[in-house]
């Protein structure tokens, strides 16, 4: 499976422990992140939701060179 595939099937807001999986850090990694203004994440009813764009910037992986 390539990069831009795994991409695509990942949800369009990932939950701060589904960023970590996908990263393989911890929660805790994730939240400084975000708390540091390196990671995008929206405040949802739901808890803190990083948009799937911002984990693409967030790792430097340009979307149009993995077409």
């Amino acid at each position: 499976m390539t990069l831009n595939e795994q991409f695509s099937h990942l949800p369009k807001y990932l939950s701060v422990r589904e960023v970590a999986e996908y990263t393989c850090c911890h929660d805790r990694t994730v939240r400084r992140w975000i708390q540091a203004g390196q990671l995008v994440a929206l405040e949802r009813p739901e808890g803190l939701r990083v948009p799937r764009s911002a984990l693409r910037r967030f790792l430097g992986i340009d979307q149009h060179a993995l077409n």
